[in-house]
């Protein structure tokens, strides 16, 4: 019993230093749920970060950072996995060690309980003959008693068959009836003689036997504690070694589970390594790609630069006519009401000209554009990092997130210079020019679009001109909005 009891001390013992160990394990496991939390949400913003790269590349990159973030909870569930293995297979051999120790207890108790057993039997066995002939000694004893009894009173007292032995000595009618009376009564005296040693003898064993009963009695009393005591011990280390059995077998199962389980981490590290290797392949491939094509949307992003920028010397010079034609007829009537002025005076009466107002450009509020859809900003106008260029990049104008097919209206009067798509990467793209404003050529572009509604000629504010997609270089459904100051991308927000 005492080695069980060992047994399951040592048990409790690996148990508490398992959930000493797994409580380590945990404080671990919230810094690798916290790294992934984080590395989530940084992966989210790639959206941001990668809008106007090539979708190929900017999948290839975002499943690159998803296998990044994914190894180091893989690489905690394989060391958790491999310290539960080794856990439950000490505990394994524990278990084993503890069932062999409890069956060999078991051994021993029941052989202990079959030898106890056996003793009692023998005990229980000499307790029986000793009480048989204590009896049967009793019954001799009472016989003998009563036979001596009976002699010493015809002895002594005389008896109606045999006279007493003075009788027959005084009784004798001649020397040899005399003689023969007295071998007869020497006879009889040795004869009870022997009686009395017999008596005494068996008196004695008598005595010694009732000892001998009672001496056997209190063995038989204490055989039986004993095999009580043993039988309950043989029963609790049978119990033992079952509990311990069983023990054993969810050890066991528990090592095969456990066994199992580090297999499958394994394999899913594995799989995430191998995966990873192959973004990075698949990254660098693009890569290359994405260079060669910024290149050419930078050649397109120049040329539309360069038909923007003579857009806006025309314009401003057709300003500058206008302005000029409007300031020669205000010249001309001026000249013409002053001269009306002197007419009459030389006629002696009073006239007072009429001066036209001077001539100004437009005046243009700071909030000109309006909204040309609603949403929220998931990117602002301003230099950005490329995660994967490695470099700073303009992001020329604000995302809005909305749905693909949401309306998208003309955020101002103008007169679309370009519909269509785009391989600088803004997908189906609208240009809309909205003259001289504030001194500059105003352009405000929608790209991204999924469908384009007006193709060319003048548009109204609020006009439908196409529908929101996700065309191009993008990574999700949102407005791309942009506006141009004679060719140059400025902040949409100076004009909202």
């Amino acid at each position: 019993m005492s080695t069980a009891r060992t047994g399951w001390t040592a048990i409790a013992a690996v148990l508490v230093c398992t959930l000493s160990l797994l409580g380590g394990l945990a404080a671990r496991a919230d810094d690798v749920q916290d790294q992934k939390r984080r590395a989530d949400r940084r992966i989210a913003a790639l959206g941001q970060q990668l809008e106007g790269t090539n979708a190929a590349l900017a999948k290839a990159y975002v499943n690159l950072e998803r296998t990044r973030a994914a190894i180091p909870g893989a690489q905690q569930r394989v060391a958790q996995a491999q310290a539960a293995l080794a856990r439950a297979q000490q505990a394994q051999a524990q278990a084993e060690a503890t069932e062999a120790r409890a069956i060999t207890a078991e051994d021993k108790a029941r052989a202990h309980n079959e030898e106890v057993a056996q003793k009692l039997a023998v005990a229980q066995a000499n307790e029986a003959r000793a009480a048989d002939k204590l009896k049967k000694s009793g019954r001799e004893l009472a016989s003998s008693q009563d036979a001596l009894d009976a002699y010493a009173a015809e002895v002594f007292q005389g008896g109606a068959v045999t006279e007493s032995q003075l009788g027959m000595v005084f009784g004798s009618t001649s020397p040899q009836d005399f003689a023969d009376r007295l071998v007869m009564a020497d006879t009889a005296s040795a004869v009870a003689s022997d009686t009395i040693d017999k008596l005494a003898a068996m008196t004695a064993d008598n005595t010694a036997t009732k000892s001998y009963l009672t001496s056997v009695r209190g063995e038989v009393a204490e055989l039986k504690k004993q095999a009580e005591q043993a039988l309950r011990a043989a029963e609790a280390a049978s119990a033992a070694a079952t509990r311990a059995r069983e023990e054993a077998v969810v050890a066991k199962n528990n090592a095969v589970t456990a066994t199992s389980n580090a297999a499958a981490a394994q394999a899913e590290l594995e799989s995430l390594n191998t995966k990873q290797t192959a973004y990075a392949s698949d990254l660098r491939k693009q890569r290359t790609d994405e260079k060669a094509q910024l290149a050419a949307a930078e050649r397109e992003a120049a040329r539309l630069k360069a038909v923007l920028v003579e857009r806006a010397r025309l314009a401003k010079i057709a300003e500058q006519k206008r302005l000029a034609k409007l300031k020669a007829e205000r010249d001309a009537k001026i000249r013409a009401e002053r001269a009306k002025a002197a007419a009459a005076a030389r006629r002696g009466s009073s006239y007072t000209p009429r001066i036209p107002a001077p001539v100004q450009g437009t005046t243009t509020p700071r909030n000109y554009l309006s909204y040309p859809a609603y949403g929220p900003t998931t990117s602002g106008f301003g230099m950005r990092w490329h995660p994967v260029l490695q470099k700073w990049m303009l992001h020329d104008g604000l995302d809005w997130g909305i749905g693909c097919g949401t309306p998208v209206y003309a955020s101002a009067p103008g007169t679309v210079i370009s519909a269509g798509w785009r391989q600088s990467g803004w997908g189906n793209q609208v240009l809309i020019d909205h003259g001289i404003h504030r001194g500059v050529d105003l352009v405000t572009s929608y790209n991204h679009l999924s469908s384009i509604v007006k193709w060319g000629g003048s548009v109204q504010r609020g006009q439908l001109i196409g529908y929101s997609g996700t065309t191009g270089y993008s990574t999700g459904c949102h407005l791309h909005f942009g506006v141009y100051e004679d060719g140059t991308p400025v902040n949409p927000r100076n004009w909202l």
